[in-house]
């Protein structure tokens, strides 16, 4: 176990929701070094991995299936837009509704997303045995679980 940091309480040092929220910023940090290079972010990747995986959507839908407000979600497909990496239309059912899908570069940078991702992942699991990962994996479920309720 690491050496108590004191600029840390000890009672957040060892509370799972301080933990866990300190494990996502790391998390984060290292996905965002991973993407920088690209001109690509933890914050823009979200949308495009979405879209990787369910294929063209809603703008609406986009929202409802992310952690992200419409107006933020807003921004962040003008942004994607305005890099090339998605392309919306208006809706063959609803003309006020837009459908958002994934340019080929798109399809790149969601692999560049899936790589930096799973290579976060894949180091913060070193020195883990499968075992303990999927342990870990099932704690934090029931953590998440928990808070959700």
């Amino acid at each position: 176990m690491q050496e108590q940091d004191d600029h840390i309480h000890p009672e957040a040092a060892v509370a799972p929701g301080y933990l866990a929220n300190h494990a996502a910023r790391v998390f984060n940090r290292l996905v965002d070094t991973a993407l920088r290079p690209y001109g690509l972010s933890l914050s823009l990747i979200g949308p495009i991995m979405l879209l990787s995986w369910k294929g063209p959507m809603l703008q609406r839908d986009l929202v409802r299936s992310s952690a992200v407000k419409q107006p933020a979600m807003v921004a962040i497909l003008d942004k994607l837009e305005a890099l090339t990496l998605i392309r919306r239309s208006p809706s063959s059912i609803d003309r006020r509704a837009a459908m958002v899908e994934l340019t080929s570069q798109g399809q790149e940078a969601a692999r560049r997303g899936r790589d930096a991702l799973l290579a976060a992942n894949a180091r913060g699991l070193e020195g883990f045995s499968s075992e303990e990962a999927m342990s870990m994996v099932r704690l934090f479920q029931r953590l998440i679980d928990n808070f959700e309720r």
